[in-house]
């Protein structure tokens, strides 16, 4: 064992010197992703691929809205996330709206992360078409004994998209419009401070394009080929948000430069009842941006255990990730664990994190095998 750990230890810090360990793990070094859903952080940070979820389709992949050729509504999609520091404080009182009301917990475990998010996007879509609205909210910070550094990002994103099947579903392509309001940033305030934390941050408003396509075999088995262009011909933010957030703002946010992505997924039946769903992601194929390698590539496996109940793991960074779903007919719940590495240099270390999803949907018609729902019609 000991050997075994030894080795992995040489092999992370091979990859670190060569891939660029050092560098921010999403949403940073890869700003394009304003969603990434709890079941999608149990699959190694998995969005483009997840094509049975129409808030993430329209967000991640809008050509698999040409599946929902019927009423679907996702009325609720609540997603909330803490990290294991949070867990252990929730005793305490650890409100997020002021530093003052939790930089006693902050001050009393110096250099300790706590984080924590709440999130919502709703999304109704029907012959192809939908629009959806998304709200989160995410804040991080610790503190040094003497200043709180602070890491906030707060999005209200109305979108609408379109999927079309062509060539009897073999090819499907799409588009989304995405009207992203955006408070982001990463700041300080001195350890006695009462400021929000939505203070010394930019914000603004922006367009964002985003394509893809996606090649579906109409057979059992057999894989699904993804490409999605992100923030087509670039995003600029703007002004102020739709609804101002940030306490006096610095700015707007850095512009977002156009970037690809790849995926691949595919069904396997391994024994009996259970059947697997297996996905591989690369993201930004063209290096718009400074994702190392072991950022760009993420890999996941769903293991259907019984009709309604589904294992998640993922791979991404050299960290691995894990969870559980849940699904009736008309409600999910998706539960995970996953890292993510923090935006502070002086302690650049990996977040803990654990993610609960609750999702109720209306549709004409609904399986709760998502085998089923992820081949072609």
């Amino acid at each position: 064992m000991k050997k075994w750990i030894h080795s992995y230890r040489l092999i992370w810090i091979i990859g670190g010197i060569f891939l660029g360990r050092a560098s921010l793990a999403l949403p940073y070094s890869y700003p394009a992703v304003r969603y990434i859903s709890p079941l999608g952080h149990s699959l190694g940070g998995m969005t483009l691929p997840l094509s049975a979820e129409t808030g993430n389709a329209l967000f991640n992949n809008p050509a698999a809205l040409s599946r929902n050729t019927k009423f679907r509504a996702e009325a609720l999609n609540l997603n909330f996330d803490l990290n294991s520091s949070i867990l252990g404080s929730l005793s305490t009182s650890t409100g997020f709206s002021s530093l003052g009301g939790f930089t006693s917990s902050l001050n009393s475990n110096v250099n300790r992360i706590f984080s924590g998010g709440l999130g919502n996007l709703t999304a109704v879509s029907w012959g192809g078409l939908a629009v959806g609205l998304l709200l989160q909210e995410r804040v991080r910070a610790y503190s040094d004994g003497t200043t709180v550094n602070y890491e906030t990002t707060s999005n209200l994103v109305p979108a609408v998209g379109y999927g079309l099947a062509l060539a009897r579903g073999v090819v499907r392509v799409g588009y989304s419009l995405q009207l992203v309001s955006q408070a982001s940033g990463v700041a300080q305030a001195p350890s006695n401070s009462s400021a929000a934390y939505l203070s010394g941050i930019s914000e603004g408003k922006g367009l964002s394009h985003t394509a893809s396509v996606n090649f579906v075999f109409p057979y059992t088995y057999t894989p699904t080929v993804s490409l999605l262009a992100r923030n087509l011909f670039g995003m600029r933010y703007f002004s102020r948000g739709l609804i101002p957030r940030a306490s006096s703002p610095i700015g707007t946010p850095a512009s977002e430069p156009m970037s690809i992505d790849a995926a691949l997924d595919f069904t396997a039946r391994l024994s009996g009842p259970i059947k697997s769903n297996w996905y591989i992601q690369f993201k930004d194929l063209t290096s718009a941006t400074s994702l190392a390698l072991l950022d760009k590539l993420s890999f996941g496996i769903d293991l259907g255990i019984s009709q309604p109940v589904s294992i998640r793991l993922g791979l991404n960074h050299f960290q691995f990730s894990g969870g559980i779903g849940y699904r009736s007919e008309f409600s999910e719940i998706n539960l995970a664990y996953y890292q993510e590495l923090t935006p502070f240099p002086a302690i650049s270390k990996w977040d803990t994190r654990y993610a609960l999803q609750y999702k109720v949907f209306i549709q004409d018609k609904n399986s709760r095998d998502r085998e089923t729902e992820n081949q072609s019609k």
